[in-house]
């Protein structure tokens, strides 16, 4: 049987200032206790597998890992790296490359793929300020949140079309009003993962969690 998130993502979900947010349909895989991401990840295919078959029929919005060693989310960079090394978990227990699915993730229009879906990916965690989208709202543990693509599909007007822009400018507001300002700018420009992991605050740069140090230094040569 499917498991529902956990009480402290229940919180999270309750609290979020996105008026989607309260009513999404969400699963979760066991939570993982360990300080290994990439085994977080293999644990979770056969559970990512389940819910791929079923998400159209079911009308499902997400599936979440919550990672609770404190590792993970204990700073952006460690959160960087969890997300990078969870997704290459999810990659490989399908027999795929990981470095080469996530190699063109700065392109525009570049999605997550698995299970013949296409994902996007909000990661929670510890390390941000209570005025961040991402806050935890005093839960220990790191969430990553896999949203199918076609979800948004089914939650836009009219079904199939983007998010219109009244209902962006309505979660923008939303945001601002919660304390929580929002960055439009990152949220509507084209490279999708560059939304996975937010930066800490709005002035810092955007955070690329698919390049390990070795990427990081080879493209500023």
């Amino acid at each position: 049987m499917p498991e529902k998130p956990s009480a402290g993502f229940r919180l999270i979900q309750q609290q979020a200032a996105c008026a989607f947010a309260s009513r999404a349909r969400i699963e979760a895989v066991p939570t993982f206790h360990g300080a290994d991401a990439r085994e977080a990840g293999l644990a979770a295919a056969p559970r990512m597998a389940d819910f791929a078959v079923r998400v159209e029929a079911d009308a499902l919005d997400g599936l979440l890992i919550e990672l609770s060693h404190a590792c993970h989310g204990a700073s952006v960079d460690a959160l960087a790296v969890a997300t990078r090394e969870v997704l290459s978990g999810l990659l490989a227990a399908e027999g795929e490359d990981a470095g080469a699915a996530l190699s063109e993730a700065g392109s525009d229009h570049w999605w997550l793929t698995l299970r013949g879906t296409r994902w996007f990916v909000l990661a929670f965690a510890p390390c941000y300020p209570a005025y961040s989208a991402r806050f935890t709202f005093g839960s220990g543990s790191t969430y990553l949140l896999l949203q199918p693509v076609m979800s948004f599909d089914r939650h836009a007007t009219p079904q199939g079309a983007v998010i219109a822009d009244e209902v962006r400018q309505m979660i923008r507001l939303a945001h601002v009003g919660a304390g929580c300002p929002y960055d439009s700018a990152l949220a509507q420009q084209d490279v999708e993962a560059l939304k996975f992991v937010w930066p800490l605050d709005r002035d810092d740069a955007p955070v690329r969690w698919w390049q390990s140090d070795t990427d990081a230094g080879k493209e500023s040569v």
